[in-house]
């Protein structure tokens, strides 16, 4: 089956893109030996030292670098360093990111290369954390010490960073980057399902392992190629996709580069049998999928030593190395660490309740309206971005601070731009940066997604400015509160309703009044009789009769004019309520 791959690289090498070229004029460790020297080139700032997490701001003396924290795991030492260079260097200012890492900004060039120093005196590197390489590997943080955890990811991070960490013939020798996740914990907790490869736990004839997905990527769930492995055998497998994605993945068009489009080129099955063709080994099949296809949502997690994990909130990832310092010093107290966590938190290991009563604790406490916040750098730091967005989704969660039931489980994921770093399409509610056209011309808004979740990317529904955001979201939020011990996401699905009767519901109560329809709808997504169902209860509340008898033969359909109701949405309702077939589209469009 390579002959598949072959002929898949052969219909996309007629022309190789501008960074294939780029790539052909230097290498990223003379890039290196520049910056030591003081001796950058353009190509430096521009391509090559991202390689080593360094980005350049465009215009400016300012450089964003990307740390590569392994497990997620900062020691109180680590802690200290990590701080003492943003306040040194980066204006006091940390990001944590959706990688489990962290990202120091207004970095100037004349102090890269000691920063890069410092951070190696302790341990860390930045080492292929931009552009064409097999980027930070996402494992469990509790990897080896919570009750939850039955195979330590380490050892196999360990193992595949040995394959390509660093080494000079594998720095940047990809077609464009890959995403590694590994999650040996029953819980969901490093997003391994949106990986270019991810290592779910499993377990086949008695033995721990993992299973297999291939494929994903931000926002949209990998494939599962139904293979079982320990973990050598990843290690093998992995090996394998390295040789074969970087001999054979496509080098022309950029958009269209990642590993799902050699997958999707070939199939999933012709590849996999290239891939076991290539090693000369046939990989085990099946096993049971034990790791939850839900995101992890504890805000404590229990440790096999009796000790507890606590999740501290920071909304949007937004950080200090003031904080960073004394999040090292509260750890060192009780004799743990820092973990990061993918939703741009960090829990702090082996401690105790007292912990609840430190003043960094307090700062950044839960609270359910910013507990499960995720947002990308915005225009003020990424030259893609359309909207501030961190700022915007702290905002909201301002907004919504006491409108989130007191047990409630709602995630928010902001993208400030179609690029979606935001992971936005996995959200509860999603947010996509953009421009919205409006009655008062155009406006800064968002795309509002729903219906994420882990395994499922969310629908599109609505466009809305950033003002208006909390009148949409609201009302699907006070359905929710009357729920008993569910995450939004299981309301919904429990609610059986379609993402468009959602837009439906947050659009009329935005414009109109308030319309909170019983839950779940008989109608089970069938789209007329969800259109009717949901009018005839509009109907009900405004004239206090239905207006029709029967959900599947609607007759006698009544009007609200027969009631002395002219409003404009009231010709709404009674086209919902009509014999005739409407899609949600229509009604939307008259709203």
């Amino acid at each position: 089956m390579i002959e598949k791959l072959q002929e898949a690289y052969n219909r996309h090498s007629k022309k190789i893109n501008k960074i294939e070229k780029i790539k052909q004029e230097s290498t990223p460790f003379e890039a290196l030996e520049r910056l030591k020297e003081n001796k950058l080139l353009d190509i430096d700032r521009s391509f090559f030292l991202k390689c080593f997490g360094c980005f350049y701001k465009d215009n400016t003396d300012d450089y964003m670098i990307r740390v590569r924290i392994k497990d997620g795991t900062i020691t109180p030492n680590q802690a200290k360093k990590i701080g003492k260079i943003a306040k040194e260097f980066g204006n006091d200012y940390i990001d944590l990111t959706t990688r489990s890492q962290i990202e120091f900004r207004f970095i100037k060039e004349e102090n890269l290369y000691q920063v890069l120093q410092e951070l190696e005196s302790v341990g860390i590197v930045t080492y292929q954390t931009g552009v064409d390489n097999f980027r930070g590997i996402l494992t469990d943080p509790f990897s080896g010490i919570s009750v939850s955890n039955i195979l330590d990811d380490r050892v196999l991070r360990e193992k595949l960073e040995e394959e390509f960490l660093a080494k000079k013939d594998e720095v940047c020798a990809l077609p464009r980057k890959f995403n590694i996740g590994i999650c040996g914990n029953y819980n969901n907790t490093s997003n391994v399902f949106t990986q270019d490869l991810g290592f779910a736990l499993a377990k086949k004839d008695g033995e721990y392992g993992y299973r297999v997905f291939m494929g994903g990527r931000v926002g949209m769930i990998g494939k599962d190629s139904n293979i079982f492995v320990n973990t050598d055998k990843a290690v093998l497998l992995f090996r394998g996709v390295k040789e074969l994605f970087k001999k054979y993945g496509f080098r022309d068009n950029r958009n269209k580069n990642r590993f799902i489009f050699l997958l999707r080129e070939v199939g999933l099955e012709n590849f996999i049998k290239a891939l076991e063709e290539y090693l000369d080994y046939e990989f085990k099949k099946g096993g049971e999928l034990l790791t939850d296809i839900k995101i992890n949502t504890h805000l404590k997690e229990e440790l096999k030593n009796g000790k507890v994990a606590y999740k501290f909130i920071v909304p949007a990832g937004i950080f200090s190395g003031s904080d960073m310092i004394k999040a090292g010093e509260l750890a060192q107290n009780y004799e743990g660490v820092i973990k990061l966590s993918f939703d741009q938190n960090f829990f702090i290991t082996n401690a105790d309740d007292s912990i609840e009563k430190s003043e960094l604790y307090k700062k950044y406490s839960p609270n359910p309206a910013r507990n499960y916040i995720v947002a990308c750098a915005g225009i003020k730091t990424c030259k893609f971005g359309v909207i501030e967005n961190k700022e915007d989704a702290i905002n909201l969660s301002k907004d919504l601070e006491n409108e989130i039931k007191e047990d409630g489980v709602i995630k928010f994921h902001w993208s400030a731009c179609v690029k979606g770093c935001g992971i936005h399409g996995v959200g509860d509610f999603g947010f996509e940066g953009a421009k919205i056209k409006t009655n008062e011309g155009m406006k800064l808004g968002v795309h509002i997604f729903v219906g994420g979740r882990s395994n499922r990317e969310g629908k599109k529904v609505l466009s809305v400015p950033l003002d208006e955001v909390k009148n949409y979201v609201l009302p699907m939020i006070q359905m929710y509160n009357k729920s008993e011990g569910l995450t939004y996401e299981e309301w919904f699905i429990k609610s059986n309703i379609t993402e468009w009767a959602a837009a439906f519901i947050m659009k009329f109560n935005a414009k109109y009044f308030e319309f909170l329809p019983s839950l779940p709808l008989k109608s089970n997504k069938i789209e007329m009789f969800e259109i009717k169902e949901l009018g005839n209860s509009l109907f009900y509340k405004i004239a206090g009769v239905h207006g029709f008898d029967d959900l599947f033969n609607p007759s006698q359909v009544k009007s609200l004019k027969e009631f002395g109701y002219k409003d404009e949405i009231h010709k709404v309702i009674d086209n919902m309520v009509a014999g005739k077939y409407q899609v949600w589209s229509e009604v939307l469009a008259e709203i």
